[in-house]
């Protein structure tokens, strides 16, 4: 058995290496695999097949060469670092605390940061700042802390905390695509698609196979209503799962179900929900947006049966109450769907179209003062939406309120000049006498 030194042990097995620079992956790994055959306890070997697995995406190879390291170097502190980093790419996050925890226990300073990160994606954020913090008294620079403790403000909401943190990470260290895509994901989440867009176009430029980025950013383009895009990033996130049934990917599907669905790709978008429902039975967006399809579509039970699903799995989904309400009420069961549409605005005080859709319900039902204040608080939601004003508008015009009605349908029009429905209304307003 070969010994390495100490600077062969020095080796950062997650830091931009010449191995990870290097085009040919599969050849470096005949390489190490080859050492191997000679030297099934060749420490260096294994240390370099793992850092070859990482860079291939193969996290459990990778923690199977490091289990023989440690094996070997039982006190090897980097190389429970490592495993643990491999541990938190897969999600298993008591393991990769345990490994960051005896990292740390043999003196490696830079599990804090890791362990930090493991500790964040658990919300157990009090141990997680604590961690960071002594990363960042060991070392005040250390860039993979400052974009750690970024990511743990914007899991909080405290994104006017975590973009300087972002900024500072991402100047430390340009070449980093993780820091690209956690400011990307908070630009995202605080409806900044187009910047959100940049950053994460960074974060795959620097690393195609990242499949988290690749997966915000085709959300972010199906915000902005550039849906071919966000197929076209969602198709790459699926092609980087490969065969595999992942649990959490399911949702990969349902995205681009969604941005099918807004195509008019009907077929497409319920084959990606039924793909979604046959790796996880349990995700309720999957249902609600088959339901959604299927309503379009005019089949109202199976509508029906995927909504009741959606709200059985997450009885906590304003939007899906609301969708149901809306399949009711075209069923001509307008109590039911007030109900639903209730539930919706007691969830969500904030669900524009629930408060639009109750209001159009308590106009067919004569109840116009009622429908008046929906589309009121519509309009505090939603000021520039021409369906508002409209509706309002209608309802004013059946109230015999026509100045009132005639001003709604103006701003209508004003909003959306090509508003046929708003101007015949308009229209019908000519000859009547203000109130």
């Amino acid at each position: 058995m070969r010994w390495p030194g100490l600077a062969l042990l020095a080796l950062a097995l997650f830091a931009s290496s010449a191995l990870a620079q290097q085009a040919d992956l599969d050849s470096q790994l005949e390489q190490e695999n080859m050492r191997l055959r000679l030297d099934p306890n060749d420490v260096v070997a294994h240390q370099r097949r793992a850092s070859i697995w990482f860079s291939k995406g193969d996290n459990k190879k990778a923690i199977t060469d490091l289990d023989e390291v440690i094996r070997l170097l039982p006190q090897h502190a980097q190389s429970y670092n490592n495993r643990a980093t491999a541990y938190l790419r897969m999600d298993e996050l008591d393991k990769a605390v345990a490994d960051y925890s005896r990292s740390i226990e043999l003196g490696y300073v830079r599990a804090y940061s890791g362990r930090g990160a493991a500790y964040t994606r658990m919300n157990r954020y009090e141990l997680a700042f604590a961690d960071l913090d002594k990363a960042l008294q060991a070392n005040p620079n250390d860039a993979d802390a400052i974009g750690n403790r970024a990511m743990a403000f914007a899991r909080q909401g405290q994104f006017g905390r975590a973009f300087p943190d972002y900024d500072k990470a991402i100047k430390l260290a340009p070449n980093n695509p993780v820091f690209y895509e956690g400011r990307g994901d908070a630009w995202f989440r605080v409806n900044q698609p187009d910047k959100a867009v940049a950053d994460l176009g960074k974060a795959v430029a620097l690393d195609p196979a990242n499949i988290q980025a690749l997966f915000t950013r085709g959300k972010a383009y199906a915000q902005l209503n550039r849906q071919d895009e966000a197929i076209a990033d969602f198709n790459q996130a699926i092609e980087r799962i490969g065969g595999q049934r992942v649990k959490g990917h399911a949702i990969i599907y349902v995205a681009r179900g969604n941005a099918y669905a807004f195509s008019g790709h009907s077929e497409a978008a319920i084959a990606d929900f039924d793909k979604a429902i046959e790796i996880d039975p349990s995700i309720a967006m999957a249902f609600g947006g088959r339901g959604a399809i299927y309503a379009a579509l005019k089949q109202f039970d199976r509508a029906l049966a995927d909504m009741d699903k959606a709200i059985f799995l997450d009885p906590g989904d304003a939007d899906i109450y609301n969708s149901r309400g809306t399949v009711l009420f075209l069923l001509g069961q307008s109590d039911k769907a007030i109900a639903d549409l209730d539930k919706a605005i007691d969830l969500n005080p904030k669900q524009f179209k629930a408060h639009v859709n109750r209001g159009a319900i308590y106009a067919t039902k004569g109840r116009l003062a009622e429908a008046i204040a929906d589309y009121n608080e519509a309009e505090k939601l939603r000021s520039t939406d021409p369906e508002v004003f409209y509706r309002r508008g209608v309802a004013y015009k059946q109230k015999g309120e026509t100045a009132k009605a005639r001003a709604d349908l103006k701003k209508a029009l004003h909003l959306m000049p090509h508003f046929s429905e708003a101007k015949q209304e308009l229209e019908g307003l000519k000859s009547g006498n203000k109130k």
